[in-house]
């Protein structure tokens, strides 16, 4: 996992630095990010009553708010569960509404540049993880066509009987 020191590092790249408010929320993530997650993207913003910092990582998007006094609470939404990301910008401020699972999550207050680009990042990230799924579906599917062929020609060349024809073909479509 990151050191605090790392993570702070990574703001700093990110351009940041020490204009982002959400100290006590990037102190606690240490204690939240993922081993070998990184930050690519952050905004500040207010979700559920708490006001608090959302994370695009190299996984996933995680809303942290740490609270007044004590306690946090940590969202996440991993890049294949979200279906579709919004922002929008008015006269004061921006939001940013993140789609995923059923489920409809409002981060408002975020500033207005910042909620164009972070919607636009994860609308490309996302982009990319459906493909990538859809990539890999066909790959597995084309596979198995690819197995089947097989298996009828070697029926055919009488290389293999009915029964273990039969049970191949239900091994290959997972019956």
């Amino acid at each position: 996992m990151a050191t605090l020191d790392e993570i702070k590092k990574q703001i700093k790249n990110l351009g940041i630095g020490s204009k982002l408010l959400g100290i006590k929320e990037i102190k606690a993530l240490p204690d939240i990010l993922w081993e070998d997650e990184k930050l690519e993207k952050i905004v500040q913003g207010f979700y559920e009553n708490g006001n608090g910092i959302l994370i695009a990582t190299n996984k996933r998007l995680v809303f942290v708010d740490k609270g007044m006094i004590y306690g946090i609470k940590v969202e996440d939404f991993p890049y294949d569960k979200i279906s579709s990301i919004q922002y929008q910008t008015g006269i004061l401020g921006g939001k940013i509404t993140i789609f995923a699972s059923g489920n409809k999550a409002e981060i408002k207050r975020v500033a207005k540049a910042q909620a164009k680009n972070f919607g636009d990042y994860v609308r490309a990230r996302i982009s990319k993880t459906q493909d990538h799924l859809s990539n890999t579906s066909q790959h597995a599917e084309d596979d198995m066509t690819i197995q089947l062929e097989k298996l009828a020609l070697l029926k055919q060349k009488g290389i293999l009987t009915e029964e273990e024809f039969n049970a191949k073909k239900k091994l290959i479509l997972g019956l």
